[in-house]
């Protein structure tokens, strides 16, 4: 026999309510979720509160935790996961066990309640045991796993102006199937620890931050922010193909990364704090040899015009010509550029190529909508410094010239000609003339902003040029209490 019960069920509930986890609606409805009478629970008896409780809901991988557990109980026909007529599963065990280990990822227990979950658990030893002390297990550990493997593959923060880019949808998991996948599997930890990104950097910094746990606890405290914070800038990262470049803004370098291996390491100059380099996902798929350099507006008009009320034949004397708004060559010269200003300069600065010029012999363009682009440079004793955060926002690469030779002779086989390719980038060069080589393999690019690393085992923390620690700080400290598991269900 069922009886419905309203708010003697509420009290019935206690352990559900004793923490502020579940959504209102989820109360609200299992208020009106009928009960039997009675001490006895059977695994029936559970399935069907569960089936109550969570209607099928074929969520997206984006969908709130709410949506995301009533997926996994829709997936695995609204039977109990976490528990038995005779408590706990070994799978409870296990994941109540990883979420308490949490700090190993570079997250916190906290955020997963795992000293409410281990007194749910401990709960079911009772005699009898209730029938709303296994919903409580089953809905809050349910929804505690979900989240940690949300926060493993994707970041703790919310998708929001400090994060770089939004990964495409297709890219993040669905954490309810991650979870429904990892109760059927042999070892439920590790098929939860699937979640995380696989690239170098992430592996690298994951394992020195857990030997540093092992080995000294004093010093893993003092690094226990910014392992975190670094490691949640890693998790925002589309997963990248076999080869991939990578610029780390505050290391100076960028990298082109095969796998686990570096296969090419270049030094590089940033933008100045005043004019960041922004981080971004983008993807290499032609080069330019012998460029030409249209000068961005904002240069033209802050930092040369001035120079040509002082000197009109600034521009000729570095080799810089002066275009109109038709695209019709101007004489500098003739230009009356006392009466130009800022707001009204309706000229285009370039520069021919040539040895001189700022581009160097040869640019990297991707798409990006800031404008920037990866380039060589004829000031090449910059690199020699130990701070390199001296552009305006594009990045000067050391060697660049062997960058792009590189790339270029990883499309043969996939290009026709690829040795003519060569022959005519250096013909490029010699002529003075800009010529475009589409890539036919185009390389993904990732410019980062990280500034704790890894050095073989050993922790490495690099300067924060552009203050961006900070910022990420104070968001991490804002998610804590506005994107928990409570935060989520509620």
């Amino acid at each position: 026999m069922f009886l419905r019960l309203r708010f003697p069920y509420v009290v019935a509930l206690l352990l559900l309510c004793k923490s502020p986890v579940l959504n209102a609606q989820v109360i609200s409805d299992a208020e009106d979720a009928e009960l039997p009478t009675g001490n006895k629970q059977t695994t029936t008896d559970v399935a069907v509160q569960l089936r109550q409780l969570y209607a099928p809901n074929m969520s997206s991988a984006t969908a709130g935790i709410q949506e995301q557990v009533q997926l996994l109980y829709t997936l695995v026909n609204f039977r109990p996961v976490w528990t038995t007529e005779a408590g706990p599963t070994e799978n409870a065990q296990a994941a109540l066990t990883l979420l308490s280990q949490a700090q190993r990822y570079g997250l916190k227990p906290a955020d997963y309640e795992t000293v409410y979950l281990r007194n749910l658990l401990d709960s079911l030893h009772t005699t009898p045991m209730q029938l709303q002390q296994r919903l409580a297990v089953e809905t809050h550990l349910s929804a505690a796993l979900i989240r940690f493997s949300q926060h493993l593959s994707h970041g703790r923060i919310p998708g929001s102006t400090i994060r770089p880019a939004q990964v495409t949808e297709s890219e993040i998991i669905n954490a309810a199937i991650h979870v429904s996948q990892a109760l059927q599997s042999n070892d439920l930890e590790q098929h939860i620890l699937l979640a995380q990104p696989t690239s170098r950097s992430y592996v690298r910094l994951l394992w020195a931050w857990q030997s540093l746990l092992k080995s000294d606890t004093v010093a893993a405290r003092k690094m226990s922010l910014p392992v975190a914070l670094n490691l949640e800038r890693l998790r925002w990262e589309p997963r990248a193909d076999s080869i991939y470049l990578v610029v780390n803004i505050p290391a100076y370098s960028l990298q082109v990364v095969r796998g686990p291996q570096v296969v090419r390491s270049h030094r590089v100059v940033v933008g100045k704090a005043a004019t960041p380099t922004p981080e971004l996902y983008s993807t290499v798929n032609f080069l330019q040899t012998a460029p030409e350099w249209r000068m961005p507006h904002s240069i033209a008009t802050k930092e040369i015009l001035p120079r040509l009320k002082r000197d009109p034949r600034y521009l000729s004397s570095r080799n810089f010509r002066l275009y109109n708004q038709a695209g019709e060559r101007v004489n500098a010269a003739r230009v009356n550029w006392k009466t130009v200003t800022p707001a009204e300069f309706p000229y285009q600065i370039r520069q021919a190529p040539s040895s001189r010029n700022a581009l160097g012999n040869v640019v990297f363009r991707f798409p990006n909508p800031y404008e920037v682009y990866l380039h060589d440079t004829p000031n090449r004793e910059l690199f020699e410094a130990s701070t390199r955060a001296l552009s305006h926002g594009c990045i000067r690469v050391q060697h660049a010239w062997a960058l792009a030779r590189f790339l270029v002779q990883r499309d043969a086989g996939k290009a026709e000609n690829n040795s003519n390719r060569m022959e005519k980038m250096s013909d490029s060069l010699n002529e003075g003339e800009t010529r475009s080589f589409g890539l036919y393999a185009s390389v993904p690019l990732i410019i980062r902003y990280q500034t704790c690393d890894a050095d073989g085992s050993k922790l490495r923390q690099l300067p924060d040029i552009y203050g961006l620690d900070e910022v990420l700080t104070e968001a991490w400290d804002r998610a804590a209490s506005e994107d928990g598991v409570t935060a989520a269900i509620h």
